[in-house]
This record gives structure tokens, C-alpha cells and sequence, in this order.
């Protein structure tokens, strides 16, 4: 046997990799019984308790579904699913608790959400091997819109929100939060630059790593290349957290009277700079703004080195499908959808998908003077005191419209929807 040796939270755990012979599979790829008794063996030595246990093949791994004793009281049964890889290794398991069970932080952090109105569906717990446990609170309700949504979110043990999903598939698993296993040396670069921060996330596509991680109580992501050397550390920023000094040069810049939309926190081998999205009737840019107060404009047509390449191949199909030719540039979260940037047709275009990996919406910036003559009417005849302040191209399923930001009077907003032919929606 061997030894798998990882930093997490600052402790060195020793993993123990039995090389067995468990890799058998039957004719048809199927488990066969051989295989299955050996998989039994490994899921009664972690879950001695384990009952009505039904086997089955998912993603490459082998899932144990099956009900056992909660410590509260011998009589309450609770569901789990394990995951075991083809040496019975166990990589996860997923369980159905009950809302009570979630711990005091959680359920305080949850308390004072944007969420807490909302009902709760079901309420699971993530135990993966070497990263941070998390705990699931799947709630439905009806957003600020009118639109009725299932969204899933995910803490840490002492409360921190690490992630946001909208709409996730009825039949989600959970089998893509298995963390895969990056070279030890970004593990000992975390710890030596980020110590005892704890690891939610690790994620290798097309030879790239992207690890998440809770710093104190901030979530940070890191990117590195094939070689694992690191590339960036980026940290989401309120804007009333954004140091003054940085608020102050970009106030004096040639961009100081443009609104911000979004501000990230970015540390590279070379320099550390905030990166401001910002917005104005005209045109949507991004500036970085460094510690010695150097703003510069970000380039759109650049070829930016973000974590867009961690795209699955899934995703990548429909940005072709939809917009063919187009450029893949970043990947993030941004209120429970996956974005995804494109440059396409010569402009940016940011790309909303679902928890269940469907598109949703595609928007853009349209410039002042792009502005359809029969979109202009409506708001000349409709709007006559306000003043567009922002427009946006909106692109769905069903159809596309313009999204349009109005100030009036007295600093009273409007953001309207009108579709290409004037008719307001």
C-alpha cells in the first residue's frame, strides 16, 4: 500500500491508498459480484450501520444509497449515498438531515439571508475526502422579478456562503464536487501563502487547476497552470470595503464618473490590482486600478490568461451552438448562475446558465447611438423625463429585447424591457 500526503487547514493528513485488486467489473461494465462484495466490505468498514444498501454506477464511480441510525435516537433513520472509486476507495458521501441537525452557524447564517422566507426543501451534507464539509439548504420561493425559483445554498460549517445555485437539475447528484487531485505542490502553496485556509473546491480541466478556498471567513479562488505554478488569487469585493486610496484614483481617472457594477480583488506573481466593472450610457468597461494608484483600461479584445479554459465541454458546446466563433475569456458565479464572458462579433457578452447547465439569458452592452429608432419612440413618447442611464441587449431562449436603465427626477430609476419591434414588455 501507499500514502497520499495533503495540507488542508494546515495539518498534513496521511490517506491511505489500499491498491487492491477491486477494479473488476462484469461483462456488460456492469458490477458484478465479485466487485460488489468487496465494495460492500469498504462501505461497512466507514458505515458499520448501513442497511437496505442498493448499489449503482454513476459518472465513473460506484454509489452506495442506504439508510442507517442518526446518533440523536436509535429509532430515526436517516439517507445516505456514498461514492466509492474502482479500488473501493470512498471519495463522498451525501446526506439527507434534517433541518436541526444543520450546525448552529449555519442555521443562524441562513436566518438572516435574503432566503429565509423562502421554503425549505431539503437540507443535505457533503463529506468529501481532504476538503471542507458542506452543508445544502435547497429552498424554493419567488424572487424580487415575480419568477418562481429552486435555488441551493451552500456553507461552509461556521456559516460562510461559498456558493449559490439557481435552479439545479431535479436529479443533480452531487457527483461533480468530488475533488480531483492536484500536484502537492499547490497544496503547499496555499498553506504557505494562505495558512490554515480551508480547501471547498479543486477542479483540473485541460491541465489547469482552480482551487476554492475559505481564508479566515473570505472565499478566494486560485488558479493555476499545467506546470502548478499559480497564476491568480481572485477575491469578490463589496465596494464599501475597496480601499480608499484605490477609490480616490479612480474618482480622479477619466472613468470617475462611471458607476460601479463590480469590483474583484486580484494578487498575480507580478502586482496586485482591483478590477472595477463599471457602466455608463455609453459603454460598459473594466479598469484595473493598482496599489500605486495607476488606473489602466482593460482590453477587450486582449487575450485575457482567466480561469475561461476550466469551461466543460458541456458549456463550451452551446456558447458554439449559440454563437459560433466565439471566445471563450472567464468563467464565475454571480447570484446562483454560472457566467461565462465571450468576445464574439467583435464585443464582450456576458452568458447565464442554470444550476442545470442550461442557458438561460446572454446580455451586452448597446451603445446610445445602437439604439433601434422604434425602441428610441417609445422612450421619447413614454419616458420624456427620464434620461437613459444604461442599455443592454438581452438574448434568451425565447427571443431578445433591450434592457433599459432610466433616471428621472429626485434620483427615481426605471429599468424598462422593449423588444426590437417598440412594444414594452
Amino acid at each position: 500500500m501507499k500514502y497520499l500526503k495533503l495540507i488542508v487547514s494546515g495539518c498534513i493528513l496521511s490517506l491511505m491508498v489500499i491498491t487492491t485488486s477491486c477494479n473488476k467489473q462484469g461483462p456488460e461494465g456492469g458490477i458484478n459480484d465479485e466487485l460488489k462484495n468487496e465494495l460492500q466490505a469498504a462501505l461497512l468498514e466507514k458505515y458499520p450501520d448501513a442497511q437496505n444498501v442498493v448499489w449503482s454506477e454513476k459518472s465513473g464511480y460506484y454509489v452506495a444509497d442506504f439508510a442507517a441510525p442518526i446518533v440523536r435516537a436509535a429509532n430515526d433513520m436517516i439517507s445516505y449515498s456514498a461514492w466509492f472509486d474502482n479500488r473501493c476507495q470512498w471519495h463522498m458521501t451525501e446526506t439527507d438531515i434534517p433541518y436541526d441537525m444543520l450546525p448552529e452557524a449555519v442555521r443562524t447564517a441562513f436566518a438572516a439571508s435574503e432566503y429565509a422566507d423562502w421554503r425549505i426543501d431539503d437540507v443535505d451534507m457533503l463529506l468529501r475526502g481532504g476538503v471542507e464539509t458542506l452543508y445544502i439548504i435547497e429552498v424554493e420561493g419567488t424572487n424580487a422579478d415575480g419568477v418562481r425559483q429552486e435555488v441551493d445554498l451552500y456553507y461552509s460549517e461556521d456559516g460562510v456562503l461559498v456558493k449559490t445555485v439557481v435552479d439545479a437539475d431535479r436529479d443533480y447528484d452531487y457527483g461533480d464536487c468530488i475533488p480531483d487531485t492536484p500536484a502537492q505542490s499547490i497544496f503547499e502553496f496555499i498553506e504557505s501563502s494562505y495558512p490554515g485556509a480551508r480547501i471547498v473546491e479543486v477542479d483540473i480541466e485541460h491541465g489547469m487547476t482552480e482551487v476554492e478556498i475559505i481564508d479566515g471567513r473570505v472565499c478566494r479562488e486560485l488558479l493555476f497552470d499545467s506546470s502548478g505554478s499559480w497564476l491568480y488569487t481572485k477575491t469578490e469585493v463589496r465596494v464599501s470595503d475597496v480601499p480608499s486610496e484605490i477609490r480616490t484614483a479612480l474618482e480622479a481617472s477619466e472613468y470617475g464618473d462611471y458607476r460601479i457594477d463590480d469590483v474583484d480583488y486580484y494578487q498575480t506573481p507580478q502586482e496586485e490590482f482591483y478590477r472595477f466593472e463599471l457602466e455608463n450610457r455609453d459603454d460598459d468597461i473594466k479598469v484595473d486600478v493598482l496599489a500605486d494608484g495607476t488606473v489602466r483600461l482593460v482590453e477587450r479584445d486582449d487575450e485575457w490568461s482567466g480561469n475561461g479554459q476550466m469551461v466543460g465541454s458541456e458549456i463550451a458546446a452551446l456558447i458554439e451552438q449559440a454563437y459560433p466563433g466565439a471566445r471563450i475569456l472567464e468563467m464565475d458565479y454571480d447570484d446562483g448562475y454560472l457566467e461565462v464572458e465571450i468576445w464574439h462579433d467583435g464585443r464582450e457578452k456576458d452568458m447565464y446558465f442554470n444550476g442545470a447547465g442550461e442557458w438561460v439569458w446572454t446580455e451586452w452592452d448597446i451603445c446610445y447611438s445602437e439604439i433601434p429608432e422604434a425602441v428610441m419612440n417609445v422612450l421619447a413618447s413614454e419616458y420624456a423625463g427620464y434620461e437613459v442611464d444604461d442599455v443592454k441587449y438581452v438574448d434568451t431562449p425565447d427571443g431578445g429585447f433591450y434592457s433599459v436603465e432610466l433616471e428621472g427626477r429626485g434620483d427615481s430609476e426605471l429599468n424598462i424591457r422593449i423588444d426590437t419591434a417598440g412594444n414594452i414588455l
